[in-house]
């Protein structure tokens, strides 16, 4: 004889009950949503139809409930304490320095931007030449670099 599905709880939004569908398929429990797809068609009519429903089967609906509560106080089902978080990557890149006044406001510009704008103009799509250039912004100078 197949298993029952019973309602366990029902949202009015649909993206609320996909995240609470997805803790309890973390937990190992099958369930589904019911009248989803109205409700997401029309937002409106989710008052009309008892929202987005998620269903579980009869034996899991006790452990199902349990999670659902303990998710709703605001416990969590994960011991973040015990994670072990490794050290933020450095860059070994050196700043671009201008060579007038050694700032390192510098902005880089990959492509030329002339060849690009007319190549778009008449071909219908741009031709990425590769032009290194940078502009200091406090003092205005522009040169080309690698």
């Amino acid at each position: 004889m197949p298993e029952r599905l019973i309602t366990i709880a029902a949202f009015n939004d649909a993206t609320e009950a996909h995240i609470m569908k997805g803790r309890l398929e973390a937990e190992g429990i099958l369930c589904f949503l019911g009248d989803e797809n109205i409700v997401s068609a029309q937002p409106f009519y989710s008052v009309a139809v008892g929202g987005v429903k998620l269903k579980v089967t009869e034996n899991d609906v006790m452990e199902a409930k349990a999670i659902l509560s303990r998710i709703e106080e605001g416990s969590s089902l994960f011991d973040y304490d015990s994670i072990e978080l490794a050290p933020p990557m450095q860059e070994h890149q050196e700043a671009i320095r201008c060579p007038d006044c050694a700032s390192e406001n510098v902005a880089e510009e990959k492509f030329n931007k002339t060849v690009f704008s007319v190549s778009y103009l008449l071909l219908g799509f741009p031709l990425p030449f590769l032009s290194r250039k940078h502009t200091c912004y406090d003092c205005g100078h522009s040169w080309k670099g690698k």
